[in-house]
């Protein structure tokens, strides 16, 4: 294993900024409490009249000291239900990004039906760039879309349509058309569409289907509008998966060159649709957590195999609300919601929230108490989409989500207790079974000792984010400070409910590693000493090894007959020996090439692999 024990993306030179929030802090650097606000995460440009010492570090350069005027930082402790952001015009420049993280975004959403891929890679490299240079750490999720999303054809001079004309959507496959007709991408759009159906293009103009044959679908304009060449169309309520097998590849592509945290799925019906993404991704080499968009009536009867197939599910309310009766809509909300948690599957709820800011640089009240519903839910996230792709006031709107989240989470602290979750409700692969019950019932405990000893905080020391997941769904009052040894892990979890991620590389002695956590949070202001503290950890200690009949029995149960298992069947195998790899092999397997290995590769592997040690301790921060 690493023995360093450095944070990766945080630098000593945020801590001589000013990183930390206590009152004798802000005394000892002379600074009003507005200004510490913002010297909290070492990013405003230190005046000359602010005393640090060790202000000369050799690594202050490293460190980007600033944000945009008017920028109005946040506390990052102070709301639990994380917040995405819709990146667009409005957004998308380093500035403007830089700006909504240090205002309370928490991950970034790209929706790959609007922009080319350079604006896209664009704004995955600003969050490149805010990951590494900043104290804030922000997710990114890409959203494909179907994977067989249809789009129009090519126009030399694009059409503008008004209400009351007559377009013709076509499979004819001609060699150009009158402007008028355009072709469409997927020869199964006729057999989908039907009389009556409503289309809608690039989310802007809308045609009723007024006739068809086997070639045209011709309809009537009912909200006119610009067209542009290969605009999505959908068919509203309905979804192409059953018939097409086409992959939006330019799409994957970007998806996996960039390495996003996140792949969105629109219209998933079925768990079949969830697995094809994942074995597209993982044949490029990609670790992106699959989401799946749920906003069809057929997805709300496949709902429990689709959660337990997903890495998380946004619950798409725009289109779920034009598909099923209005009435149900927050029922199926509520329910889906309750269910994710007992899988500890992130929730995203997605729709309009704060649509008339858009427009107004106020909400309405019903658009807070929209927002208020579904914090009470405790769903994980909420998405921000025209608000802040091409609204005239992104970052009130962003500031009116928080307020509202944080008003909310309070009461609910307040008012209630802990729901403890007991059990997942859904069946485990056998070969994490047992393990996993294990982490369920320690991360219960860490969350209920929390509470009821009114802990500053959990911390939670994790290899890919499977506890602090568990502790989130319980939703305890304390901030959860997961440490991770990879940015992969630790950026995954900025879309988890409570959970503040932090880059850590683990010691293999766990004294150590804890150590040096609690210098890092107490060096910028996350914990003072004297603070009662949660110590959680599924990776620290244990034995070493296994007897030769454990190494055979694990093995050839995952070989099924064979002699070879995939290296991807590696962690199964030894996690039915309660073993976990070493750091090294660790990093092979999620980053090598796929492949097969003996028993004999495998045996070597499980002599150097540790026992998976589940601890919960009560520790007062030194």
């Amino acid at each position: 294993m690493l023995n360093l024990l450095r944070p990766t993306s945080m630098n000593p030179a945020f801590v001589a900024a000013g990183g930390g929030n206590s009152r004798r802090q802000r005394e000892k650097l002379r600074v009003s409490p507005q200004k510490h606000a913002r010297l909290q995460y070492g990013l405003v440009r230190l005046s000359a009249d602010v005393a640090v010492e060790s202000a000369a570090s050799a690594d202050v350069d490293k460190i980007e000291r600033w944000v945009p005027e008017g920028t109005e930082p946040v506390d990052q402790l102070e709301r639990r239900t994380k917040i995405v952001c819709t990146i667009g015009p409005t957004t998308c420049s380093y500035e403007n990004l830089l700006r909504l993280s240090a205002e309370g975004m928490n991950l970034v959403r790209l929706n790959m039906s609007h922009g080319d891929y350079k604006f896209h890679k664009g704004v995955l490299d600003s969050v490149k760039r805010i990951n590494a240079r900043t104290p804030y750490i922000i997710g990114s999720m890409v959203d494909l879309g179907s994977l067989d999303m249809v789009k129009l054809g090519e126009f030399s001079s694009a059409p503008r349509l008004s209400k009351g004309d007559e377009f013709t959507l076509t499979v004819r496959h001609e060699v150009e058309y009158d402007e008028q007709t355009s072709e469409v991408s997927y020869d199964g759009f006729i057999e989908v569409a039907e009389v009556g159906d409503l289309v809608q293009i690039n989310d802007d103009v809308e045609l009723i289907v007024a006739s068809k044959n086997t070639t045209d679908v011709v309809c009537e304009v009912i909200k006119g509008g610009q067209l542009t060449s290969r605009a999505p169309i959908t068919v509203r309520g309905k979804s192409y998966s059953a018939k097409s097998t086409n992959v939006p590849t330019g799409d994957l592509e970007l998806a996996t060159s960039e390495d996003v945290d996140f792949v969105s799925l629109s219209f998933v019906e079925d768990a079949a649709s969830v697995e094809q993404l994942r074995s597209e991704l993982r044949a490029r080499g990609c670790n992106s957590g699959v989401v799946a968009k749920v906003e069809t009536p057929k997805a709300l009867q496949n709902i429990e195999s689709i959660v337990e197939a997903s890495d998380a599910i946004m619950i798409a309310r725009g289109d779920l609300g034009t598909s099923i009766a209005f009435e149900k809509v927050p029922l199926w909300q509520e329910r889906i919601t309750k269910l994710c948690r007992e899988c500890g599957k992130p929730v995203l709820v997605s729709t309009h929230f704060l649509d008339s800011m858009v427009a107004y640089p106020t909400p309405t009240r019903a658009e807070i108490t929209d927002i208020f519903e579904a914090v009470r839910q405790k769903a994980d996230a909420l998405v921000l989409t025209t608000e802040t792709a091409s609204g005239r006031y992104p970052y009130k709107a962003l500031n009116a989500m928080h307020v509202a989240a944080k008003r909310m989470e309070s009461k609910t602290q307040e008012s209630a207790e802990m729901d403890t979750i007991a059990a997942l409700s859904m069946p485990l692969d056998k070969p994490f079974q047992s393990v996993l019950r294990v982490a369920e019932n320690i991360a219960n405990s860490a969350s209920i000792i929390a509470n009821q000893q009114q802990a500053k905080a959990i911390v939670v020391f994790t290899q890919k984010g499977l506890m602090s997941s568990l502790v989130s769904r319980n939703r305890p009052n304390a901030p959860i400070l997961a440490f991770a040894p990879t940015a992969e892990a630790r950026e995954k979890l900025t879309l988890v409910h409570g959970v503040r991620p932090f880059l850590l590389e683990f010691s293999d002695d766990p004294e150590h590693t804890i150590a040096e956590a609690f210098k890092m949070l107490v060096s910028r202001g996350w914990l003072e000493s004297g603070d009662l503290v949660i110590i959680v950890a599924d990776v620290l200690g244990g034995r070493s090894g296994a007897p030769d009949s454990e190494k055979r029995a694990a093995f050839n149960e995952v070989a099924e007959g064979s002699d070879k298992i995939s290296s991807s069947r590696v962690r199964a195998a030894l996690r039915k020996m309660s073993l976990k790899a070493t750091d090294t092999v660790e990093f092979k397997l999620a980053h090598g090439d796929a492949g097969t290995i003996s028993y004999d590769e495998f045996a070597e592997v499980a002599s150097n692999a540790k026992q998976i040690v589940h601890t919960v301790q009560l520790r007062y921060c030194p």
